[in-house]
């Protein structure tokens, strides 16, 4: 039976990818591997990483930069483009605060606002062009 599940990114900029998911949405850096496949544990984000591990909650959040990952999975090509068809959803405790956050240019691709489900919600794409969801609960949300 599994007992964790992490989401593994193809991103272009590692770093970026980085910086958003640390900065912006608040997570913690586990570790960043480099070119060289020398592994940073301090939090540092070297110009180079190619991998990096976000703890976000009891979550991990791994960010592969393409030519990374086309060595590691063969369905990967050099012309493979970050993004796909999914949305992850980030449940976070102020997200008034998170939208303060969003670099600015973020594609915002649904306003922030008042769900009938009792979250508070914003859907925008990440730096590597991911579909995001980041809320906050408010009020009672339907039985």
């Amino acid at each position: 039976m599994a007992n964790s599940m992490s989401t593994n990114l193809m991103v272009i900029d590692v770093a970026e990818a980085l910086h958003f998911y640390r900065d912006v949405i608040g997570g913690e850096i586990a570790f960043v591997v480099d070119s060289k496949q020398e592994t940073a544990m301090d939090g540092s984000i070297p110009e180079d990483a190619a991998f990096a591990s976000v703890r976000i909650g009891d979550s991990e959040l791994m960010l592969q930069e393409r030519m990374s990952l086309v060595e590691d999975a063969p369905m990967v090509t050099a012309d493979s483009e970050p993004g796909g068809t999914f949305a992850m959803y980030f449940r976070v405790d102020d997200v008034d605060e998170v939208v303060a956050k969003l670099p600015e240019g973020t594609e915002v691709l649904k306003p922030l606002q008042m769900t009938w489900y009792g979250m508070k919600e914003i859907w925008v794409r990440d730096p590597a062009g991911y579909v995001i969801t980041i809320g906050t609960p408010e009020g009672d949300p339907p039985v």
